[in-house]
This record gives structure tokens, C-alpha cells and sequence, in this order.
């Protein structure tokens, strides 16, 4: 193979030792010599891993004799996670036993693929859990690994995108800042090119838009290789960078569409926040509703309540239900998020301020400041709420305290992180903020289509709805409660004035669809 033939890549010396190491092996399996493609495969799988694509690695595996494959473990253990069809392959006892528990080496490979095989079937979290394994059978190892072999910077890399995916961002920023502090391998380049893009993915998304910018023009700089995963790591790096571009959201949505949906592999999670952020941005609210819908019946590899792979298309389709007043819908997206993710409970605090629940909503969004501080976009979501909570209870000085916060971040706030604050907090903070920027009038991404000032319930009157919506008489209410008829009767006009209605039945439903009850 040369250089020729690899359009737009230009792998010198050791950064093309894949090509050449995939060269030997299709040599031994077009001369039939299947023990020797054996040989190769098994001595440095991870040539083999990064240099043939998985279908074809399965394939090539597929023409070794049975006998020679159960011989070798490692190609025993490569085929089990290619052709498996549910996790668990790596706690089956017949397998545990070829172990030797006691060699550092062989548990650190089990707990690779362990780690594979769990996050291959979108159990995230638990793929995660494999982390502290690896970490301590690497440090067993430490002193007789020949850095140019990659083990330590393939383990981080893994441990990063496998936090990634649970959620884990700040561990998945670790991870990837380690791999970019160890040596560069040139047969490996792309890993420390793949942490670096991976961060500005999380930045991108979640965090500060000019950090990913910063890692994005980092990565350009690290040499090509000839593996097959360089296409992957582009489309990552593309999606970010129309992120964080200046351009239109039409256009850079256009850019998003081109991007080939076969190279996203693992990051789909990330690359439906960008579908979902552009198609906002561009009002295309009925092609949103459309997209997440599509999403939502897609086989991804995802579990329930388990991770930002499970939690990001739920999460997205709560946000629209809440934006729509189909609150109750909202509800039950949200039970199907992770809850233990920051991003969820920011979610699940907007879903407490369209109900009117604004006492809950303030104190869930105090309690996550220490979560979302170090995510700019996280921590600038928590501030629009901030704001929204306090301005339908008409404690105006609280939010203009939490709009001056937002206005004093470094660098000031973009028209895009603008968007972020409901129309109404934006249009007190023109008025009531001097540091606040000028604002493009562009429509609010979020919190749009609150309750109005004064018509949040109150904790109180969400107990007497409760209560009606159980089918319990006024008199009943009332001594459960232990208040008079004539109080109960005057919440129940405040409660009907809130929610618009006439009567209780209308009052019940009203609730429901906001999803108070």
C-alpha cells in the first residue's frame, strides 16, 4: 500500500505501520497460511483491531479453523464480542475459566472486553464501572509496557469514551486529558487525535464552545494514519465544529445533514443534541418533533435509566413536550432519563416550572451548582432557570441577581447562550441589566410558553388539587387538611383563576396536562 493510495492522508514511516501490518495479514489469508494469520492477529490484536474494520476482522476470523481459534484467547475473545448478541459474554464461567485471575495481563485484557461487550450493548454506566479494573491491572503492568505499544493510551482513551456515554463528563475530561499528556504513538496517532476531539465533542455540547474550538485546532495538528477509525474521529470532529461554527443555523444545519450518519457510531447520543440545537435554532419544530420520534424507534444500544445514551432522546422529547403543554408527556420521557445525570435533573427542574412548582424548581436548581460550574452551557441552563423560577413568582430582584450572574460570565454571554433564558427574563434583563449584551431578538431555544406571573401554585393549592383529582368532597378536603370550608373555597378560586378553568373537573384536567398531578 502507499501513500497514493490513501487520498488525503499522507502516513510516513511508523504512522503507516497499520497499512502495512493489514498488508501481511491479507498476504497470509490469499496464500491460505491460516496459522500464520493466526500468528499475526493474536501478537498485537490491537494492530488488527484498528487496522481492519470490525466486519472485517469478524470475517477474517470467521475463515480460522475452530481448533486454532480456541487456542489462541485472544481471537477466542475478539470473536465473542463481534458476534454477540447481548452482553455478558466475559462473565460466562467456561470462558472465566482460560483466566489466570492471578496474571495482571490476562484480567486487564478480560476487563477491556468486558468493557467493549457491556458498551456495545448500551449498558454505559456499567461499562464504566469496569474503569477502576483497568486502572490498577495498568498499574501492575506499568514498568514492562513498551510505551510505543499504546496500552496505557488505548486504556484512557476507552475509560473516556465509556464516561462519555455514561454521563460522566468530568471523568471522561480526565481521561482524555491524560491521554493527551502521555506520548504520541505513531501507529496509535489517531487516539490522542480521538481524545482531543471527543473533549471539544463534550464542549461543544455541554461546556465552553471556545475550549472545543481550542481542542478542535489541536487535532488538525496530530499526522494522519491509514486506520479505518480516522472516518469516524472526522465526522466527531465535524459535528463539533458546526457546534461551535458563526454560521447560520440553516447553514450550519445544512453541514449537520452532510455529515455520513454510518461514521457517528458511538457518539449518536452527542450528534442528536446537535440535530436537536440547530433544528430549534431554526424553528423547524415539527421536523424536531418528527426527528426524535424517528430516533426514539431506532434500535441504539441503549438501557433504560442508564446513562446519557439512554437519557439524551427522552430528555429531548421531554423538553418539546413541555414547550408544547403536553406536560404529562414530558413526565413520562423523564422517567425514562438517567436521573443521577445533571442533565436530567436540569430537565426535570424546567418540567417543576411549567407546572408551577417554582419552590422546586429554585431548590433543585441551587443544589446543582456544583455539578454545572464547570460545563459553561450546563451552568448557563441552571441560570436561565434560576431566572425563570424566580420571575413567575414575582420575586423580580432574585431574578435580576441571576441574570446579572449570567451577564458577568467570562466573556460575556452569546446570542445562542442568550437563547437559552425565556423570553420573558431576557426582555427584564434588556431593561433591569446594564452588563447584559445586546440582544439579537432571536426566539428563546428554551423555556418558552411558561405560566404566567402569578398563576404558579402554591404548595398548598397542589395538595388541594391532589386531593379533588383523588375524588375526595370539599368537606373531606377540608379536614384532611384542617382548614375551613370557606378557606378551602377561596383556594379553589385562586386554583381555578390559575389554571383558567370553571370548575373542578376542568380544573383536575388542567393540572394533568400541566403536569402538576
Amino acid at each position: 500500500m502507499t501513500d497514493e493510495s490513501l487520498p488525503g492522508r499522507t502516513p510516513l514511516g511508523e504512522y503507516d505501520a497499520l497499512s502495512r501490518f493489514v498488508e501481511q495479514v491479507e498476504h497470509h489469508l490469499h496464500d491460505g497460511n491460516l496459522p500464520e494469520v493466526a500468528k499475526f492477529l493474536e501478537s498485537d490484536m490491537a494492530a488488527a483491531w484498528y487496522g481492519f474494520e470490525p466486519a472485517r476482522t469478524a470475517e477474517i476470523l470467521q475463515k480460522i479453523p475452530t481448533q486454532l481459534n480456541s487456542s489462541t484467547p485472544i481471537l477466542n475473545a475478539v470473536m465473542r464480542l463481534l458476534t454477540a448478541t447481548s452482553a455478558g459474554q466475559f462473565d460466562d464461567q467456561g470462558y472465566l475459566a482460560t483466566v489466570d485471575s492471578d496474571d495482571p495481563h490476562e484480567m486487564f485484557v478480560l476487563s477491556i472486553f468486558r468493557m467493549a461487550d457491556l458498551r456495545l450493548h448500551g449498558r454505559s454506566v456499567e461499562a464504566l464501572e469496569q474503569a477502576d479494573n483497568l486502572e490498577e491491572y495498568l498499574g501492575k503492568m506499568r514498568l514492562l509496557l513498551d510505551p510505543q505499544d499504546g496500552a496505557e493510551l488505548h486504556t484512557v482513551v476507552q475509560i473516556g469514551i465509556s464516561a462519555m456515554l455514561a454521563g460522566d463528563f468530568t471523568r471522561a475530561l480526565t481521561s482524555f486529558t491524560h491521554a493527551q499528556m502521555l506520548s504520541l504513538v505513531p501507529r496509535y496517532a489517531f487516539l490522542t487525535r480521538d481524545a482531543l476531539v471527543k473533549s471539544a465533542v463534550i464542549h461543544a455540547c455541554f461546556g465552553n464552545s471556545t475550549m472545543a474550538r481550542s481542542l478542535l485546532q489541536r487535532a488538525e495538528k496530530i499526522p494522519r494514519t491509514p486506520s479505518w477509525i480516522e472516518d469516524h474521529i472526522d465526522s466527531h470532529r465535524e459535528f463539533a465544529a458546526i457546534l461551535t461554527s458563526a454560521t447560520s443555523p440553516q447553514e450550519a444545519l445544512d453541514n449537520l445533514e452532510a455529515i455520513s450518519l454510518h461514521d457517528i457510531g458511538e457518539m449518536w447520543p452527542f450528534y442528536i443534541v446537535a440535530v436537536h440545537r440547530l433544528l430549534e435554532a431554526s424553528g423547524y419544530h415539527d421536523e424536531l418533533d418528527h426527528r426524535l420520534e424517528m430516533f426514539d424507534a431506532m434500535p441504539f444500544p441503549a438501557v433504560d435509566t442508564e446513562g446519557i445514551s439512554c437519557s439524551i432522546i427522552p430528555l429531548k422529547r421531554a423538553m418539546l413536550a413541555m414547550k408544547t403543554g403536553r406536560e404529562a408527556d414530558a413526565q413520562a420521557f423523564l422517567c425514562r432519563a438517567d436521573p443521577k445525570l445533571a442533565y436530567t435533573r436540569l430537565i426535570e427542574t424546567a418540567g417543576h416550572i411549567y407546572a408551577g412548582r417554582t419552590q422546586q424548581a429554585l431548590n433543585q436548581a441551587t443544589r446543582l451548582k456544583t455539578e454545572t460550574r464547570c460545563f459553561r452551557l450546563l451552568e448557563i441552563r441552571r441560570l436561565s432557570l434560576l431566572a425563570a423560577a424566580h420571575y413567575p413568582s414575582e420575586a423580580l430582584e432574585e431574578c435580576v441577581e441571576t441574570l446579572t450572574v449570567a451577564a458577568g460570565l467570562p466573556r460575556g454571554l452569546s446570542a445562542q447562550e442568550m437563547e437559552l433564558f425565556s423570553p420573558e427574563t431576557r426582555e427584564l434583563a434588556i431593561d433591569r441589566v446594564t452588563s447584559w449584551p445586546e440582544d439579537s431578538g432571536s426566539p428563546s431555544a428554551f423555556l418558552t410558553g411558561l405560566p404566567k406571573p402569578g398563576h404558579a401554585l402554591t404548595e398548598r393549592e397542589v395538595e388541594i388539587i391532589g386531593q379533588l383529582a383523588q375524588g375526595y368532597r370539599r368537606a373531606d378536603i377540608a379536614k384532611n387538611l384542617y382548614i375551613s370550608l370557606n378557606t378551602l373555597k377561596t383556594q379553589l378560586r385562586s386554583i381555578y383563576r390559575k389554571l383558567e378553568v370553571a370548575s373542578a373537573s376542568d380544573a383536575i384536567v388542567g393540572a394533568q396536562r400541566r403536569g402538576i398531578i
